[in-house]
């Protein structure tokens, strides 16, 4: 005698408010079977995999920039003003102001604030327009965004200083101040600028990470350079304690172009240099920069976005 064929057993309720997500994990190690140690959980990507996320981070961040019109909205500013002081301080030239030192101030004290408020854009857009959640959940690590930010903010960074550079000596000519060639230290000048406008935009990128809000940190970041530093290094200067300016983010990056086109004149030392050499000044400001990238990306890491 035959038993009774039962039917199989229906499937289970399908719960209609369970929650469903689009949303995969961007585990490569889930995404690919056949890759190389994907059966074993959380094994981390090999080397040359993380540069091409990173690489992939980064092509991401130029779309990013080259999409909307801050990054060429700021430029033409800071273009502006060095052709512009440049084009003042070149009737100085063999008096107060000669074109090196020109070109330092021109690009110090004026052009490279509107590359550290690129830097700070570059990174608080996100936190203002409510993207940065997908960003952060759509890249390999939080670390990494930052710090692609960062080298992006930077490239933009070197382009300002190059134009500006280039656009002071449009000023300078103008002014008659190059008609016995163009300088030495001028070129000196330009050269360390590119340096420099980097170094702000990856720091503009740091602190706009670690505020997250693009007003404040934008006023957080004009005031303390135009006004809080020279306050506190007048203050201590005053005080008989010593300079301490070329130590400090601004004067730092300051010093660096200032000791390159004052060669120890009077006016050099007036405008932060004669203290430290160039070079010490352009690695103390690059730890600056280091050190507000990093601070920034451990920020982020702790940061609860949703």
């Amino acid at each position: 005698m035959t038993s009774p064929q039962h039917p199989p057993n229906p499937p289970g309720p399908v719960n209609p408010i369970a929650p469903v997500s689009d949303y995969q994990h961007p585990d490569p190690t889930r995404a690919d079977p056949n890759r190389p140690g994907a059966d074993r959980p959380g094994t981390r990507p090999a080397g040359p995999e993380m540069l091409g996320q990173f690489v992939a981070l980064l092509r991401s961040e130029l779309r990013k920039t080259y999409s909307t019109a801050a990054w060429w909205a700021l430029l033409i500013p800071a273009a502006l003003l060095s052709l512009l002081v440049n084009l003042a301080t070149g009737q100085g030239n063999g008096l107060a102001f000669s074109p090196g030192l020109g070109m330092a101030l021109a690009l110090g004290s004026f052009s490279s604030k509107l590359a550290v408020v690129y830097g700070v854009v570059c990174a608080s857009s996100e936190f203002r327009h409510r993207t940065i959640t997908t960003s952060f959940l759509t890249a390999p690590g939080r670390a990494q965004l930052i710090v692609a930010k960062a080298v992006v903010a930077g490239l933009v960074g070197a382009v300002y200083g190059a134009v500006s550079g280039i656009a002071g000596i449009l000023g300078a000519m103008f002014a008659g101040g190059l008609s016995g060639g163009v300088p030495e230290n001028l070129l000196a000048v330009c050269a360390v600028a590119v340096l420099t406008f980097a170094l702000w935009g990856a720091l503009g990128v740091g602190v706009a990470t670690m505020m997250s809000s693009q007003l404040a940190a934008i006023v957080a970041v004009l005031v303390y350079l135009l006004l809080v530093e020279q306050v506190v290094s007048g203050l201590v200067s005053l005080g008989g304690w010593g300079q301490i300016e070329s130590y400090m983010p601004g004067g730092a990056a300051n010093t660096a172009l200032t000791e390159l086109a004052s060669e120890g004149t009077l006016a050099g030392t007036l405008l932060g240099g004669g203290t430290t050499p160039w070079w010490l000044a352009l690695l103390i400001f690059a730890g600056y920069a280091v050190l507000a990238v990093l601070a920034g990306a451990a920020i982020a890491q702790r940061r609860d976005v949703t």
